[in-house]
């Protein structure tokens, strides 16, 4: 009797290991779903961020026309290649500086701005509280760089990972103050 019950017990659990892989196969592709998704988007957010910065180490190279500063800007798009910057992102370039000599100096000035692309964003430079709670001194000038980008994941429907990404990055320039941006 139980050499009988032995087999019989043995004989069903073959259909076992197939309706387990049934059910956990949804979740297991869920799973790389989701990794797929945020490991796209933190690239995403590395090239948004070196975009920023390349643009501020070219931009505060030195004196630059506003021809000269949108061909630059317009080498965005190719920077943060395979994402597509034409359409979901924006930088936009401000010029920051603080000319007044006076112990109680006011805010400082932005005497030029600078943009490309058609994507959504506004400038977040506050006169009266620079980014990193920096302050300048008499004389100084910051050229701060924003890039901004509309992320939407390639599986969006399963997965939370779209969103606005947003990168900073600021540079003195190196010859003179670029206080002013010629047309020409």
């Amino acid at each position: 009797m139980m050499y009988w019950l032995k087999n019989r017990l043995r004989r069903e659990d073959k259909g076992a290991v197939l309706v387990e892989f049934t059910l956990l196969l949804p979740i297991i592709l869920l799973l790389f779903v989701g990794i797929y998704d945020v490991s796209n988007l933190i690239s995403c957010s590395n090239k948004l961020n070196q975009t920023a910065q390349e643009l501020s180490n070219v931009i505060t190279r030195g004196k630059l026309t506003k021809p000269q500063l949108d061909a630059i800007l317009r080498a965005a798009p190719l920077l943060m290649q395979p994402f597509d910057f034409s359409t979901n992102g924006k930088v936009i370039v401000t010029c920051v500086t603080q000319a007044s000599t006076s112990s109680t100096p006011p805010p400082p000035t932005s005497p030029w701005q600078d943009s490309y692309g058609s994507g959504a964003g506004t400038t977040q430079i506050n006169l009266s509280n620079l980014p990193g709670g920096l302050v300048l001194t008499s004389g100084q000038t910051v050229i701060f760089t924003e890039a901004f980008y509309t992320y939407t994941g390639d599986f969006t429907t399963y997965s939370f990972t779209s969103g606005k990404l947003y990168q900073i990055a600021a540079g003195m320039p190196r010859q003179g103050t670029m206080t002013t941006l010629p047309q020409s």
